[in-house]
């Protein structure tokens, strides 16, 4: 039978699979050498053929695997593949990724950064452009219970009243003001803070004056506002802030905490609701109730 015509794909294709076995036949690091020797066999490692293995490596990395470079500058280079599940690399686009990342930090899951192209301080020599998720976690603390934060920025010593945690061209950001004279608010990359500790919750003043815009989208004024009342067992509360922020009222009833919140993007507000699962009651108002029951009714098939 008479090949169709086009480029034959056959020859890049077996290149692929040769270099994913090289990498796999390490247990953890694979020479610059065996790479290209798996992308050009029996040719010399030229320019020519270290270009095709940058090629190579970079439509895998875009594929959903997760291959770096670890050598030390000046040294040739030694490459890690980390195993994971690529699916969500491939499915998710990147701000998708960061919204799962920051409920997967709120609920407690920092190894959830692995399978969304965090990077993994356990590979020696790897550098990182995201905040660790420990670090990240941390802000998230002090900004959702007002803690005092202490960290090393640009050489310098930090103390900052927290306002909000957001992401940016750089990744995510921590907007506060910092202790000085005149008080000013600034944006801290949080991947370029180091050594940060917490002092207790309530030790915060309110940010005052300007602050950016939260990308948060349950922040934005897209729906009349509304108080939504929920109720959830005290130990979840924190969790529970992590996702919604820092409820307008707090009150006790029958052991069981009741927090009130200025709701003006509803839809936002019902997908944090769906993370917090069974923890969480909405008690009022009744046409919220009856939102998140219609589209749960209709995520499940029920009519």
């Amino acid at each position: 039978m008479a090949r169709a015509p086009g480029r034959d794909q056959r020859a890049p294709m077996e290149r692929l699979v040769r270099l994913i076995g090289a990498l796999n036949g390490r247990r953890d690091r694979t020479p610059l050498a065996d790479l290209l020797t798996a992308v050009a066999p029996g040719q010399p490692h030229d320019e020519a053929t270290r270009k095709m293995l940058q090629r190579d490596l970079d439509h895998l990395n875009a594929l959903g695997y997760d291959i770096r470079n670890v050598a030390e500058p000046g040294h040739d280079g030694v490459f890690v593949m980390r195993a994971r599940d690529n699916r969500l690399q491939v499915h998710l686009r990147a701000e998708q990724r960061g919204e799962l990342l920051r409920a997967a930090l709120a609920a407690g899951l920092e190894g959830m950064s692995r399978h969304l192209g965090g990077d993994d301080d356990t590979i020696p020599g790897a550098t990182s452009t995201t905040a660790a998720p420990a670090d990240l976690d941390l802000v998230q603390r002090a900004t959702s219970r007002s803690c005092l934060v202490h960290f090393t920025y640009k050489a310098e010593r930090r103390t900052v009243h927290p306002a909000r945690l957001h992401s940016g061209p750089s990744g995510w950001y921590l907007t506060g003001r910092e202790d000085g004279p005149g008080g000013i608010v600034k944006e801290f990359v949080v991947s370029r803070m180091s050594e940060i500790s917490l002092d207790p919750p309530g030790t915060a003043e309110p940010v005052r004056g300007p602050v950016r815009r939260s990308l948060d989208p349950l922040t934005w004024e897209v729906d009349q506002p509304t108080d939504v009342v929920i109720a959830l067992p005290a130990e979840h509360r924190v969790l529970a802030e992590n996702l919604l922020g820092t409820p307008a009222a707090v009150a006790a009833v029958d052991a069981v905490l009741w927090l009130t919140y200025r709701v003006t993007h509803r839809r936002i507000f019902r997908f944090r609701i769906y993370e917090l699962g069974t923890r969480v009651h909405v008690v009022s108002p009744a046409d919220v109730r009856d939102e998140l029951l219609a589209e749960l009714r209709d995520l499940a098939g029920v009519r």
